[in-house]
C-alpha cells in the first residue's frame, strides 16, 4: 500500500468548503450546502486510514505520534477562533447568549461541543445566530472518533490477522442503520453524535484498504468519477433544512465523495484532474482555516445587523475569510506543522496543549458561573431586562415536571381564583403557557380557576398527530389524548382554552391511519386540530380558540444589548414583525381557525391584534416593561398586557354561559 500526495484530494476539500460557506451565507443554490461536511468526513477518513495502515505496515505505528500530529493540525488553528470569538462575544452578546458561549467555549476545547449542541437544539435552529462556534461539532465528532479508531486498527493488525475489511465494514453497517433509523426518532442525536456518524468516515477508510477492485478504464473512471461530483451537487443544489439527515439522505453526498477518491486512485479520471487545478488546491489547503473562520464572522455581522446579508456584506465576509485563512496558514499552522516545527519535542507540545486547554476551559467555565457576565450591562438596562425567571415561566416549568405522568393520576396545576373548584382547562404548548398570567388574573377577577395543562417542547394540542423531529422523551399523541381523558373525567371543566404556536411547522404523522404518506403540516395540523375540537364538543364542553402572538426577527435583549454597546436608542422595528408578515405566515393557520370557529360552543380571540401599533408592527415594549422574554413567548407583563382580550370569556364563564 502506498501513500502519494493528491492534489485532486484537496480539491475536493475546497469543493466541500465552499458548499457550506455558500449554505452558511445563504447564497441561492446552495440549500444543502451542509453535506460539505460529510465530503469532509469521507476524506478524513480516508487520509487518516492511509497513514496509519502505512505506518502499522512499516513497524512504525505510534499512538503518540498519531495524536501529535492531530494536535499539530488541529490546535494551532482553531485556538485562535476560540480567543476571538470570546472577544467579541464579549462586546456583542448579553449575557444570556455570552453565558451559552461560555458552555460552548468549554466543550469545544474538550472536544465535546457536537454533545452540548445536540443538548439544546437542532443545528437549523434560529438560535444558530447565537452560536459562533456551532460548526466545530464537526471536529468533535471526528476527534471522538479518532479517539478509539487508531485502537482499533492496531488490535486488527495485531489480533485479527489483518482482516481489516470485515470489521470495518460491519461497524459501518451499524452506524449507517442507526443513522437511518435516528434520523425519525432521534434527529437531534444522529445528527451530531458519533455513532450516526461514523460510517461516513469509515467510507473513507474501507477505501484506504485498496480492497475494492481498480477501475480498468479512462471511461469507468470518468464515469464513476462524474456521477460522484453529480451526487454532491445534487445533494447541495436540491437538500434544504427540512430535508431528513442525515440517515438515508447522506448517502448521496457520502457516496459522491466516495466515487471520487476513488476513481483517482491509480491512474487520474478527468474530475480528478480538474480538481488538481492549482486555484482549488490552494483553496483545498487553506480549507480547515476557512472552515473555521467563515462561520463566526456569519454569525457576529448578522447578529449585528438583525437581517439577512446582502451580497456586498457576504462578499466582505468571504474575502476577510480567505485573507485570515492565509495569514493563518503560513504564519501559525505551518510553522507548527514544518520540517522544524515550532516546540519539536513532543512532550513539551503535549504540555502546553494541556495548559492551554486547561485555561481556556476554565475561561469558559467563569463565564457560565457569573452568568453571562451581567456585570456588563449599566443598573437602567438591567431594570428592563426580560428574563425568564418572572412568576409564569416559573410556575410553568414546575407544573410541566408533573404533565409527563398525567395518564397516571398526577394531576395539573391550577390558576386563577383560590379556593374555587376548577371550571376551565388550557391546553396547549408553552405558547399557551404563556398565557399563565392573564387567564390566571382574570379568573382571580371573575372568582374562577382552571386546570393548567400547558405543556412544553411543542406539544401541541392536536388528537392522533405525533412529531417525526423531536428528542424529547414524549409520546405526543399519548399525551395528548391523555390530556382529553383527563377533561372527560372532570365534568367540572365546563370550558377549554386552545392555544399553541401554530405556524411553525413540524414534520408530523398521523397515528391514527386516516391520513398516510406525505401530507402537508396545514393538512396534518388541520386534522389534529379538527379532532381534538370535536372530541371535546361531543363530551359538552365550550372552547376557546386562540390565535397566536406576533413572532419576533430576534429576541428583545438582543436588541438592547447592542444599543448600549454603541450608545443609540434601541430600535425595536428591526426585529418586530408587520400586520403583513404576521399573516403572511399564519396564512394557512387563520383559516383553520376561523373555520373551526364557525362550529357551535367554539369561539375565537386574536390577542395578537392588542400588540400590533397603529403604524401595523408589533410591540416589543410598553411603559419600558418587555413584553416577550424571547422571540415567540411572552413575558409576565406581556402576559398582563393581552389579559383584556379574554373579558368576554371570562365574563360568560362566571354568568355560567
Amino acid at each position: 500500500m502506498s501513500l502519494k500526495y493528491r492534489a485532486d484530494i484537496d480539491g475536493l476539500r475546497a469543493i466541500a468548503v465552499l458548499v457550506v460557506i455558500f449554505f452558511h451565507a445563504g447564497i441561492p443554490g446552495f440549500s444543502g450546502g451542509f453535506v460539505g461536511v460529510d465530503v469532509f468526513f469521507v476524506i478524513s477518513g480516508f487520509l487518516i486510514t492511509s497513514i496509519i495502515l502505512n505506518e502499522l505496515q512499516a513497524g512504525k505505528f505510534s499512538i503518540a505520534r498519531f495524536y501529535e500530529r492531530r494536535i499539530r493540525r488541529i490546535f494551532p488553528a482553531l485556538f485562535p477562533v476560540i480567543i476571538f470569538t470570546v472577544i467579541v462575544g464579549a462586546f456583542l452578546f448579553e449575557n444570556s447568549a455570552f453565558k451559552q458561549l461560555g458552555d460552548t467555549i468549554t466543550a469545544t476545547t474538550l472536544f465535546a461541543s457536537n454533545i452540548l449542541f445536540w443538548s439544546q437544539s437542532g443545528y437549523f435552529d434560529p438560535a444558530s445566530i447565537t452560536k459562533p462556534l456551532l460548526h466545530t461539532w464537526s471536529l468533535a465528532v471526528e476527534e471522538q472518533f479518532y479517539i478509539l479508531f487508531p485502537m482499533l486498527l492496531l488490535a486488527i493488525n495485531r489480533f485479527g490477522k489483518n482482516r481489516y475489511l470485515p470489521w470495518l465494514l460491519s461497524i459501518g453497517l451499524i452506524s449507517l442503520f442507526a443513522s437511518i433509523y435516528g434520523v425519525y426518532s432521534h434527529p437531534s442525536i444522529t445528527f451530531y453524535l458519533v455513532p450516526a456518524r461514523a460510517w461516513e468516515l469509515l467510507a473513507g477508510s474501507i477505501l484506504a484498504l485498496e480492497k475494492i477492485p481498480l477501475l480498468k478504464s479512462n471511461i469507468q473512471r470518468n464515469l464513476v468519477s462524474a456521477t460522484g461530483l453529480g451526487l454532491i451537487f445534487y445533494s447541495v443544489a436540491f437538500y434544504t433544512e427540512a430535508t431528513l439527515f442525515p440517515g438515508a439522505n447522506a448517502l448521496a453526498p457520502v457516496a459522491g465523495a466516495s466515487f471520487i477518491i476513488y476513481s483517482g486512485i491509480g491512474q487520474r479520471a478527468n474530475i480528478s484532474r480538474f480538481l488538481s487545478i492549482k486555484p482549488l488546491v490552494n483553496i483545498g489547503l487553506i480549507s480547515y482555516s476557512l472552515y473555521l473562520w467563515h462561520w463566526p464572522l456569519i454569525v457576529f455581522v448578522k447578529y449585528t445587523l438583525f437581517t439577512d446579508l446582502t451580497f456586498l456584506q457576504i462578499s466582505g465576509i468571504i474575502i476577510a475569510t480567505f485573507i485570515i485563512s492565509a495569514f493563518s496558514l503560513k504564519f501559525i499552522e505551518q510553522p507548527f506543522r514544518g520540517n522544524q516545527p515550532i516546540l519539536p519535542d513532543r512532550k513539551k507540545l503535549f504540555v502546553l496543549s494541556g495548559i492551554v486547554m486547561f485555561i481556556v476551559s476554565i475561561i469558559g467555565g467563569v463565564i457560565h458561573l457569573q452568568n453571562g457576565m451581567e456585570w456588563r450591562y449599566p443598573d437602567a438596562m438591567k431594570a428592563v431586562m426580560s428574563e425568564k425567571t418572572d412568576y409564569q415561566w416559573i410556575h410553568f416549568e414546575e407544573n410541566e415536571k408533573w404533565l409527563d405522568g398525567l395518564k397516571n393520576g398526577n394531576r395539573p396545576s391550577v390558576i386563577g381564583a383560590k379556593g374555587v373548584v376548577p371550571s376551565f382547562a388550557l391546553w396547549g404548548d408553552s405558547h399557551a403557557g404563556a398565557l399563565i398570567t392573564a387567564l390566571s388574573e382574570k379568573g382571580e377577577q371573575y372568582g374562577l380557576s382552571g386546570f393548567n395543562i400547558a405543556h412544553g417542547h411543542s406539544v401541541r394540542p392536536l388528537i392522533g398527530m405525533d412529531y417525526i423531529r423531536s428528542d424529547y422523551a414524549l409520546n405526543e399523541a399519548e399525551y395528548n389524548q391523555g390530556v382529553l381523558d383527563f377533561i372527560r373525567a372532570h365534568p367540572e371543566i365546563k370550558t377549554v382554552i386552545i392555544a399553541a404556536d401554530w405556524s411553525q411547522e413540524k414534520e408530523m404523522r398521523d397515528v391514527t391511519g386516516e391520513y398516510s404518506g406525505t401530507q402537508t403540516y396545514a393538512t396534518l395540523l388541520r386534522a389534529g386540530l379538527f379532532r381534538s375540537v370535536t372530541m371535546l364538543l361531543k363530551s359538552g364542553r365550550n372552547i376557546l380558540l386562540v390565535s397566536d402572538v406576533p413572532g419576533l426577527k430576534a429576541e428583545p435583549n438582543h436588541v438592547l444589548y447592542l444599543a448600549n454597546r454603541f450608545r443609540i436608542p434601541p430600535d425595536f422595528r428591526k426585529i418586530s414583525p408587520s400586520i403583513t408578515e404576521y399573516q403572511k405566515i399564519n396564512k394557512d393557520i387563520l383559516p383553520i381557525l376561523g373555520e373551526l370557529a364557525k362550529l357551535p360552543n367554539v369561539a375565537l380571540i386574536h390577542p395578537e391584534s392588542m400588540l400590533f401599533d397603529q403604524s401595523g408592527r408589533a410591540v416589543v415594549m410598553i411603559n419600558n416593561q418587555m413584553l416577550y422574554i424571547d422571540t415567540g413567548h411572552l413575558s409576565t407583563y406581556g402576559s398582563h398586557y393581552v389579559a383584556p382580550a379574554f373579558d368576554d370569556l371570562f365574563k360568560k364563564m362566571a354568568h355560567g354561559q
